[in-house]
């Protein structure tokens, strides 16, 4: 079966090491777990241990297996970034943009953020949020609890929003509340990693997952957070659940390729 994952990072530059150097490792690791295509988040500053846009995109640029995400900072020069991220669409450089609410002090619901999200919808691409805990400042989740998204969902019916991580430890609460929103999606990234597991419960997980495969069968992507976290773990996770091979297939590689419009060679 096709793995697209959806959420991957470089991994993080140690001594003596490029992005270069960090991309081909992330590339011999999809090939030990059997990932035929990934989506590469770069960080939104301008320079970064696991690269900024512009070195994300130059590193991916001859390698079909890579498709980047756009990444924006709107508390820094944002019509100069807004402009660059419309470029990039056009050219079909980037499949959608990231945000970072909790690891940045800004809400969904920052008017600043307004022009991504049309941005996003004028491209039918979707816009990717950040969600979840933070144990060493638990105060961040504040800024990326879904009902902020929801409000977003509401505002933009056309938008497609993608909910990082599902708001752990929180994730029924996460998918309750926005169950109702058919432009939501889901990616599993995180969900496998022992920290995940350890605060929310792997029951918990699964059963979350199991029920928006079942209820909401193209809404769930698949990511790992790479290199953050294990892929092999996050394909067992998958591959566990009781739901048949056919949703699995959709949150492994169908519903990526529609959310995302991937053009695959």
């Amino acid at each position: 079966m096709m793995i697209i994952d959806c959420h991957q990072h470089l991994p993080t530059m140690k001594e003596g090491r490029t992005l270069e150097d960090s991309r081909d490792i992330l590339l011999q690791e999809l090939e030990r777990s059997s990932v035929d295509y990934a989506i590469l988040i770069p960080d939104n500053m301008p320079v970064s241990e696991i690269g900024s846009l512009d070195d994300v995109l130059r590193l991916a640029e001859n390698d079909k297996r890579l498709f980047v995400m756009g990444t924006i900072d709107i508390q820094k020069d944002q019509e100069r970034q807004l402009q660059k991220l419309d470029s990039l669409f056009q050219a079909r450089r980037i499949v959608g943009v990231k945000i970072f609410p909790g690891h940045d002090p800004i809400y969904p619901t920052d008017k600043r953020l307004l022009p991504v999200y049309e941005l996003c919808v004028k491209h039918d691409l979707p816009i990717v949020i950040h969600t979840g805990a933070n144990p060493k400042n638990p105060q961040v989740a504040k800024y990326n609890d879904p009902k902020h998204i929801a409000k977003i969902a509401e505002a933009f019916p056309t938008l497609k929003i993608v909910i990082a991580h599902y708001f752990w430890p929180k994730v029924e609460y996460c998918y309750e509340l926005t169950k109702p929103y058919g432009n939501i999606y889901f990616d599993t990234s995180g969900l496998a990693d022992k920290e995940v597991v350890e605060e929310t419960g792997l029951d918990k997980i699964e059963k979350v997952l199991t029920s928006t495969a079942k209820e909401r069968p193209n809404n769930v992507v698949f990511g790992t957070d790479y290199a953050m976290c294990d892929i092999k773990e996050h394909i067992s996770l998958i591959e566990s659940l009781e739901i048949g091979n056919e949703l699995k297939a959709r949150i492994f590689f169908k519903n990526s390729i529609k959310t995302f419009d991937l053009k695959l060679e």
